[in-house]
């Protein structure tokens, strides 16, 4: 059975239910087609690796393991799905949405970012960080002022219409830490746990997605420090390139450079890049939120 579900601007046609995206018309034509069967154990020539994936020119190999299997991404719209015989569509789609979308989408020559996204009132903000920054956090404290999820964990940018550069609508779903889910006045009832974070759960926010793309305006980079106080500092030079180019999800292959180019350069010339340090020892999610709406 196939099932049609859309996110970044692109249709997917799938073997497996997503739930957590937006479901499409079975009749819209799909821009990324996933297909059932066999699937190598290594690639023939592979220009970056690590022990879950394989990525050469075109071509990225992810390995699952034995609850799901392993998928093959090519050319950026073909996956092949060779399934573990203990596989469900749950644990596939988990997969899918983690690692193997971000690499769909790199293909597609979209600039991919690890850092979560929302949609203020003066455009889009990107919030990047290490784990446990405080991302999502921030990200749910943007939420219940009004703000529109964009993207959570994956942000993917594109080249706008008159030049800037936008960010893109992705799932309708965020992570919180449970600490952060009971300040927020958030009910855990029925919510499930993240399968990689187990101190996560998954929060919908089908009512919070924004409605299309928005151009992004600011690029803040959380850090949990020993201080008291709030600080945010923009970035500038090769500083500022540094800490976008440490923010690109996934890895970028030599021949990819050339085609992120004027999208990257883009970025750094148009949008604003800010270091925001964080109090690690008191709860900063609104004053961290306040200074992302207005600085």
């Amino acid at each position: 059975m196939i099932h049609a579900h859309t996110a970044y601007g692109l249709t997917f046609h799938l073997p497996f239910l997503c739930p957590l995206l937006p479901t499409a018309a079975l009749d819209a034509e799909p821009d990324v087609t996933v297909v059932e069967g066999p699937v190598p154990q290594q690639l023939d020539a592979p220009l970056a690796q690590q022990e879950t994936w394989q990525a050469e020119s075109g071509r990225f190999l992810f390995k699952a393991g034995r609850n799901a299997g392993r998928y093959l991404v090519e050319s950026g719209n073909r996956i092949t799905l060779e399934r573990s015989p203990m596989s469900d569509d749950e644990t596939l789609a988990f997969y899918f949405l983690e690692a193997v979308l971000p690499a769909a989408l790199r293909q597609n020559r979209f600039l991919v970012l690890h850092a979560n996204s929302v949609a203020t009132p003066r455009g889009a903000v990107a919030i990047g960080g290490e784990s446990g920054a405080g991302k999502s956090t921030t990200t749910a404290a943007l939420l219940r002022r009004g703000c529109s999820l964009l993207a959570d964990d994956v942000t993917v940018l594109r080249a706008g219409p008159n030049g800037g550069v936008e960010v893109l609508p992705g799932a309708p779903q965020f992570s919180l830490c449970a600490d952060a889910v009971d300040r927020l006045g958030q009910d855990l009832t029925g919510l499930s746990r993240h399968r990689r974070r187990s101190t996560k759960f998954v929060i919908p926010a089908h009512a919070s997605m924004a409605a299309g793309p928005s151009n992004l305006q600011a690029l803040y980079f959380l850090r949990p420090y020993d201080g008291s106080e709030v600080c945010v500092r923009q970035l500038r030079g090769a500083e500022k390139f540094d800490a976008v180019q440490d923010s690109i999800y996934g890895p970028m292959l030599p021949h990819e450079h050339s085609v992120h180019f004027p999208l990257f350069a883009a970025l750094t010339e148009l949008v604003k890049v800010f270091r925001l340090d964080r109090p690690a020892n008191r709860w900063t999610a609104d004053a961290v939120a306040e200074v992302l709406l207005h600085v």
